[in-house]
């Protein structure tokens, strides 16, 4: 009897360590933080006017084992993504990391230009081509193309920024051929490279043609006439620049657009000042809750189904119970329009 309590004990804590040490080819996804923006961001001779506060939320992703594949199975806040859709099969996990630190410094930049723009200061900008980040597995930008090669001409017109990069593709048919002029390491190279169908269909349940290059950002270069210091850490991607660009403009500005109110969100920044969607909005408005906030921006932007994050966050707040107030913002303006409108938060 004894023996037989020995060996299952062995084998409990054998099962336990198979559990810990073998990895799924599966990434986890779970609520993460919001964060308060008023140290992290820093801007040069800033109001220090600011009552409420701006936060940028997260969702906490890594890759996870066997134990966090069964944890996620029954946590309704857990989410379990198949690694291929996180990243290609050909980019190891710290080249994603890397990569995505990239995208948040370009996400920085974006907010910084349209934060000075709408505060009224001028810019100096300079947009010079689309910088290959990443790639469609299978699709032929992948057996020409390095990440870092920046594309500066499709079919002989002129690419300056990632959405001329995406526009300049629009149109095209399946198995049509595209000339691309690129700069590698300063090198000017040209290929030409076929269209293949992008994997997802959109709502009218059609697939677009495509190259496949993900995720591009512009290369860019601007002088704005104050510094600004933001201590992201290691916090990637692209999805707090609305966040950002509302806190530059609090600091740059005089009154305080918080008006008391702890206000979260999330959304990326375009130069036009649109706000483009992001992944994991239901995670973030848990996030946003945690910290009893008490209103959170959420794009208007859809997907291919046309589900936007709006709704998702709308979703998910009824299904928690939330008190705290979705706000759909398709533009920058729509952002500042409803801080505007707030009357100043009462305090107690």
């Amino acid at each position: 009897m004894k023996n037989k309590t020995i060996w299952g004990t062995v084998a409990v804590i054998f099962s336990l360590l198979l559990a810990i040490n073998i990895q799924v080819p599966y990434y986890i996804t779970t609520p993460g933080g919001a964060i308060s923006l008023e140290d992290m961001v820093v801007v040069e001779d800033a109001y220090e006017d600011e009552v409420g506060s701006f936060r940028l939320t997260t969702v906490r992703t890594g890759q996870t084992n066997v134990a966090g594949y069964l944890y996620a199975l029954i946590d309704p806040y857990a989410d379990l993504v198949p690694s291929h859709l996180v990243h290609s099969p050909h980019e190891s996990n710290s080249q994603y990391i890397k990569r995505q630190i990239e995208v948040m410094k370009a996400s920085q930049d974006t907010a910084k230009i349209v934060a000075f723009q709408k505060a009224g200061f001028d810019v100096q900008l300079k947009n010079s081509g689309a910088i290959v980040m990443q790639f469609i597995p299978g699709f032929p930008a992948e057996e020409v193309l390095e990440v870092g090669d920046t594309i500066i001409e499709v079919n002989g017109q002129k690419v300056a920024t990632a959405e001329e990069l995406i526009q300049a593709l629009k149109g095209k048919k399946e198995d049509e051929e595209v000339n691309l002029v690129y700069l590698r390491e300063g090198v000017k190279k040209e290929a030409t490279l076929g269209l293949k169908l992008l994997p997802g269909a959109d709502q009218s349940g059609n697939r677009k043609p495509g190259i496949g290059i993900a995720s591009p950002i512009t290369k860019r270069q601007f002088v704005i006439p104050k510094e600004v210091t933001i201590k992201s850490q290691d916090i990637g991607g692209p999805s707090a620049g609305l966040m950002f660009t509302l806190e530059m403009i609090n600091q740059l500005t005089q009154g305080d657009l918080t008006k008391g109110y702890d206000i979260a969100g999330t959304g990326t920044i375009n130069d036009d000042g649109t706000i483009g969607r992001i992944g994991g909005v239901h995670h973030k408005v848990v996030a946003a809750h945690k910290e009893k906030v008490d209103i959170f921006f959420a794009p208007l932007a859809e997907d291919e189904n046309g589900i936007s994050n709006y709704q998702q966050a709308v979703k998910r707040a009824e299904e928690i119970k939330t008190t705290m107030k979705i706000v759909p913002v398709k533009t920058i303006d729509d952002a500042l329009h409803h801080l505007e409108s707030l009357e100043p938060k009462k305090k107690g």
